[in-house]
């Protein structure tokens, strides 16, 4: 029983020793070589709380160490992580993050009640006298537009946010008569 007991903790001493072989961080302040590649490209890129430039980063000098990536596109941030930058030219240095823009939803709701709605030009519904909600616009400016039966129209620039519903309302009863 005492050799199972002597066994079982030489297994428990190796296993914990790969482990944290794995995990050891990389040496600190060393010249390390990295690349950054974000989709979409020109997205803004941070290492250690430093601005390293526009996506995509190529072959660029930094110090090694356990650091924090930062990814900013159109004022959202894609990407927040620990990464390892491990000294010299090494392979684990390439980052390859697949980001995408967030995505959010307006609400609209107009006076009069039924009303043809555009988003950026293209027509996305009608509002049919209840509220209407488009999905799934990219995060950012948008111009959206009530067309309404009574040949007048409204319109306004919605900010839009990542995984947020932004609410407008157009009242078309004032707005300008659209010529035949």
């Amino acid at each position: 029983m005492k050799k199972l007991y002597i066994f079982a903790l030489m297994m428990a001493f190796l296993f914990t020793t790969v482990v944290a072989d794995e995990e050891d961080p990389p040496p600190r302040g060393k010249a390390a070589t990295i690349n950054i590649i974000t989709e979409p490209p020109n997205s803004e890129v941070f290492l250690g709380g430093e601005p390293l430039g526009k996506s995509p980063i190529k072959d660029l000098q930094v110090k090694s160490g356990r650091q924090t990536l930062v990814v900013i596109d159109q004022g959202f941030e894609l990407v927040n992580k620990r990464v390892n930058v491990w000294p010299g030219n090494d392979s684990r240095n390439n980052f390859d993050f697949s980001t995408k823009i967030p995505k959010g939803h307006i609400k609209v709701t107009t006076n009069p009640p039924r009303c043809l709605i555009f988003v950026d030009g293209e027509q996305a519904d009608k509002t049919d006298g209840a509220e209407l909600v488009v999905h799934n616009l990219d995060a950012g400016d948008h111009m959206v537009r009530a067309q309404c039966s009574n040949r007048k129209s409204a319109e306004a620039l919605v900010t839009v946010k990542g995984e947020e519903t932004a609410e407008v309302h157009l009242d078309a009863t004032a707005g300008k008569k659209k010529k035949r």
